[in-house]
């Protein structure tokens, strides 16, 4: 007779010792694509009653579509023998579309055992690789069929396959443990001797050598909640995420896009019960900016009387900015995948005017939150659409053909809508194509370009950073100075409008990318006078002030009564402040009177994000963009 405690509980007292690449959960080859290796249901014995089990289920589950498809792949009896059936285990999956592998571990002679088992098609079948004693770990790399092996009972060596598991050759290292990362041969590790004190161990050769980078507490956390922190490869290469269980009994994500030399939180949980049984799982996506938030409960069955698994994903876009979508999937014994497919559109017409081609179609429901735009099968619109409208600008010439989805109050997505082509073939005027760039004073970028035809004919330039008009007026110059940039990277290019209402098509885009942790010190002004805010990004101290009517180089001048004077023939004053979030709700009010010059302005208080800040002057209102870390 079988008398087992159900395996959640089991796995959840098991995660305590996990350590990266130990999970349950693994992203795809795919965009959008995640495995998960969890309990499916299970039935009480019917002479023991609970918590005793005589049929318990494992399940692999093959998730598409950012988690909105789920089907079962694998299913097996977890009272079955782990030396002849794949039971259950760690799952990890390689660059190879369709393969995955498991890391399973049972007794034996009173030993520990560790096998390896991998699947070529998605996790329907199983072919069994090798069986070690003791408790070994395995690696899987972003790299076609390379896969590590190593772990405290490997007799301090480590192993390299490139043949997915057939074959393992020694490595002349003998430490291998962590994350793989983008390169073969990459490794991040989440290490430390005590609760507050944490660092990431980074190497390009195997631990060969390494460095060892400290990490704020507020980041990470000693093991609390039953977990270790955990650190997973990001999107693009530099990306990492860090997870982790706070003493408050919050779960929180940070990403750092440089390496672990900077972080900041991407999502943070409400308050989980202490002794809770179920928490949160993460995993990232191989598309840069997403990530998932995996939750999953134990729903009682009455006939026959037992439980199943109920498994709720959070879609998160933008690096945590946006949710795009949560899909819950309840799988009782007869579970089976239904599509469940939302009212799409059938009537998108393109119209192309010059290098635009303007979109329009129908609302196809009451109930839809919004609409995303396709191109060319990928999605350019960072937001849902409320209106069913959407000008895509500023296109070389070439054939694009578009599509839409819509998106329910009920967390349905429809399917594609029908597909329109737009054309761009138009006699543009003559264009750049010398375009350069060079980062100056840290947080600037200095655009310069040519005249593209006769100076007579050229009316002006627009000049553009990530498809974004930043040019109020038509330049009449070839140079332009970019000033007080975020972090992160950058596109530029510009376009040329001619005397004979001739628009040329869009120069060569240039690339810039800002890593800097704050100015210090103000820029130097330019000539005519400007608002800058400093240092930015910020910590929490944020200056400001205005150079207008000031000469080039001069010295802020003190507010004070014996300086009134000079103030006022210096500058013009800042009449007032106000701090908006990304969601447009005002955050902070400084009041007037303020002078030209604003010192120590404290926003410490925020949360870590992006805002936007409204400065009025006497000539009028600036708006400029923080971002706190």
């Amino acid at each position: 007779m079988k008398r087992f405690v159900f395996l959640l509980t089991l796995l959840a007292t098991v995660g305590s010792i996990l350590s990266a690449q130990n999970r349950a959960q693994a992203r795809g080859a795919e965009p959008g694509e995640l495995y998960l290796n969890d309990p499916w249901y299970g039935i009480y014995d019917p002479d023991w009653g609970p918590g005793f089990y005589g049929t318990l289920r494992m399940a692999i589950y093959h998730l598409t579509e950012n988690g909105k498809k789920l089907t079962i792949q694998y299913d097996a009896d977890y009272f079955g023998n782990p030396e002849t059936t794949m039971i259950q285990g760690y799952i990890l999956a390689d660059a190879t579309p369709g393969v995955l592998y498991a890391r399973c571990y049972y007794l034996k002679n009173n030993d520990l055992h560790t096998s390896l088992w991998v699947s070529f098609d998605y996790g329907e079948h199983w072919t069994f690789r090798e069986e070690n004693i003791g408790n070994l770990s395995y690696f899987s790399t972003n790299v076609d069929g390379l896969i590590y092996k190593g772990g405290v009972s490997s007799m301090g060596e480590a192993y390299k396959s490139i043949d997915y598991g057939i074959n393992f050759d020694i490595l002349e290292t003998n430490f291998i443990v962590g994350e793989p990362g983008f390169n073969s041969e990459e490794f991040l590790f989440i290490g430390g001797s005590t609760a507050y004190q944490y660092e990431l161990w980074h190497t390009y050769d195997l631990y060969l050598t390494w460095t060892e980078i400290p990490i704020d507490g507020e980041y990470v956390y000693g093991q609390t909640s039953q977990a270790f922190p955990d650190v997973y490869r990001g999107g693009k290469e530099g990306e990492m995420y860090i997870s982790s269980w706070f003493p408050d009994h919050t779960y929180k994500i940070s990403f750092s896009a440089d390496t672990g030399n900077s972080f900041r939180h991407v999502y943070i949980s409400d308050v989980y019960p202490p002794g809770g049984t179920f928490y949160p799982k993460f995993m990232s996506d191989r598309e840069p900016g997403v990530f998932y938030i995996i939750q999953r409960y134990e729903v009682e069955d009455l006939d026959p009387w037992g439980h199943h698994t109920r498994i709720c994903i959070d879609y998160y876009r933008e690096y945590g900015e946006i949710l795009e979508a949560t899909f819950c999937h309840d799988l009782t014994q007869d579970y089976e995948y239904e599509e469940v497919m939302c009212e799409h559109t059938t009537d998108l017409e393109a119209e192309v005017n010059l290098n635009s081609i303007q979109l329009q179609w129908t609302n196809s429901a009451d109930n839809i939150r919004g609409y995303h735009v396709y191109r060319n099968d990928t999605r350019i619109t960072s937001e849902l659409l409320v209106d069913a409208i959407y000008l895509d600008e500023n296109l070389p010439n070439g054939e694009y053909e578009y599509y839409v989805r819509a998106y329910y109050e009920e967390d349905c997505v429809s399917d594609s809508s029908n597909h329109v082509i737009g054309i761009i073939d138009v006699e543009n005027c003559d264009y750049m194509i010398d375009l350069v760039s060079e980062i100056v004073n840290q947080n600037s970028v200095q655009l310069h370009w040519t005249h593209s035809a006769d100076d007579l004919l050229i009316e002006g330039y627009h000049l553009y950073r990530n498809q974004s008009l930043i040019t109020n007026e038509l330049l009449t110059e070839t140079t332009y100075l970019d000033e007080d940039l975020p972090n992160g990277m950058l596109q530029y290019f510009v376009i040329a409008y001619f005397t004979n209402d001739c628009d040329s098509i869009v120069s060569n885009i240039v690339e810039e990318t800002i890593e800097t942790e704050g100015i210090e010190a103000p820029p130097s002004p330019p000539e005519g006078g400007d608002v800058r805010v400093y240092p930015n990004p910020t910590t929490g101290e944020l200056k400001i002030t205005n150079y207008a009517q000031q000469p080039r180089h001069a010295e802020l001048v003190s507010a004070s009564p014996a300086n009134e004077g000079i103030a006022g023939q210096a500058r013009n004053d800042v009449k007032n402040v106000e701090i908006f979030d990304i969601f447009g709700r005002n955050v902070l009010s400084v009041p007037p009177p303020l002078r030209g010059g604003l010192g120590g302005l404290d926003i410490s208080f925020l949360p870590a994000g992006i805002y936007f800040l409204r400065i009025q002057t006497e000539t009028g209102t600036v708006t400029k963009k923080v971002i706190t870390n």
